[in-house]
């Protein structure tokens, strides 16, 4: 793999410094698979507080995000670069580990999760490769670093990590071994916190097709954890989805409750989702939309809910209904939504009197003129303003 140039400089200062830095990780991964690569995490065998004053001595910047176990950010040219120092786990209670540092970088990939997870690349793009993980990559399967119960007892999120990698990078169903592991200790999922389910879920939703690793936590007992109602699965298999937000495909499961909107508000709470976060889910619950609309139709509703919302309701009712929704799609992203040509000041000034009676007023006019497909002049709108004095 190549490494950047702000990446290299980095590198470069702790290696001034007397220590060694290598990419590790998703960024790895990422780059043997030709995938794009969003972030960069490198780890080094220098400690902490020598990593930060390696790059003072260059002029970068470093935040301490996480001294206590190791890691630091350092800043350059806008980009965030997390460093974590070599470490091995001596306490895990299933949720956090104690950690102690180390010099031994085979045993700091020993403590990570999968074995295409524990890859390391040093600044000229030579790999290391302590547990087979390049093969494992090419084979494209999931496999524990030593015993998979043992690591899942040490974290239990690692139950959803499972899956969510599944998804996003294997074939074929996870092992029996792994799938029943995931099953015995699926109760624990309970006692991690909504952030970290919530990270999980909507990245495996992100996945071009979720359907199969969703089933096999269904059958697996997981996902009965998170959504505690029965949702069919297969909803998500529909290739109209593709690209399209984890939300979009979190609500469509939850659409094929009964009770979806009570549902919603339950995941919203158990998920932590952020307030934007939880009006969108709730919005794509308790809306619908027909699948034949005339052009103004469409304008109206694309100026109600926003080309956002309106494009992802669209394609939720399309894959309920089975019609293809594509040239509403398109029309939705070529139609500009007009600004209203008046405001309250033009009123007043005809002779219109400030407080509720203007507000409704107002709205009177605005669907007159979104019923005129947004023809009406502002003229024309202020002749019919006077008519309604």
């Amino acid at each position: 793999m190549q490494v950047d140039h702000e990446t290299s400089l980095i590198i470069d200062a702790i290696e001034k410094f007397g220590g060694e830095a290598r990419l590790v990780g998703g960024c790895v991964r990422d780059s043997i698979l030709q995938r794009d690569i969003h972030d960069i995490d490198l780890a080094t065998n220098l400690l902490p507080n020598q990593a930060i004053e390696a790059l003072k001595l260059r002029n970068i910047k470093t935040i301490p995000t996480g001294l206590k176990h190791g890691t630091i950010t350092a800043i350059l040219n806008q980009r965030s670069f997390e460093i974590t120092t070599l470490r091995h786990d001596v306490k895990c209670d299933g949720r956090h580990a104690k950690v102690e540092f180390t010099n031994n970088w085979q045993t700091d990939a020993s403590r990570r999760d999968f074995t295409f997870n524990a890859l390391y690349a040093n600044k000229h793009g030579h790999i290391y490769d302590y547990f087979g993980g390049i093969e494992d990559l090419k084979a494209q399967r999931l496999n524990f670093i030593g015993n998979a119960e043992d690591r899942i007892k040490e974290d239990y999120l690692r139950i959803l990590r499972a899956f969510r990698f599944h998804a996003k990078i294997c074939i074929g169903d996870l092992s029996d071994e792994i799938l029943s592991i995931c099953k015995k200790h699926s109760h624990m999922i309970q006692n991690l916190s909504g952030e970290r389910i919530r990270d999980e879920i909507l990245k495996l939703l992100e996945c071009n097709d979720p359907f199969p690793t969703l089933k096999s936590m269904q059958e697996s007992d997981v996902l009965q954890k998170i959504i505690p109602k029965e949702v069919k699965c297969e909803i998500l298999s529909s290739p109209l989805l593709f690209g399209a937000d984890a939300l979009v495909k979190l609500a469509l499961l939850l659409r094929t409750t009964e009770d979806r909107q009570n549902l919603g508000e339950y995941i919203s709470k158990f998920l932590r989702l952020s307030n934007r976060q939880r009006k969108k889910l709730l919005f794509l619950l308790s809306n619908d939309i027909k699948t034949e609309l005339s052009e103004k139709e469409q304008k109206k509703y694309i100026s109600l809910f926003g080309r956002e919302l309106y494009c992802d309701l669209v394609k939720i009712c399309g894959v309920e209904s089975g019609e293809n929704v594509d040239k509403y799609i398109s029309f939705a992203n070529t139609f500009n939504i007009p600004k209203f040509p008046l405001s309250g000041d033009d009123l007043i000034s005809i002779g219109h009197q400030p407080g509720k009676s203007l507000g409704r007023s107002l709205e009177l006019l605005k669907q007159h003129w979104e019923d005129s497909s947004y023809t009406l002049t502002k003229e024309e709108l202020v002749l019919y303003a006077k008519s309604l004095l």
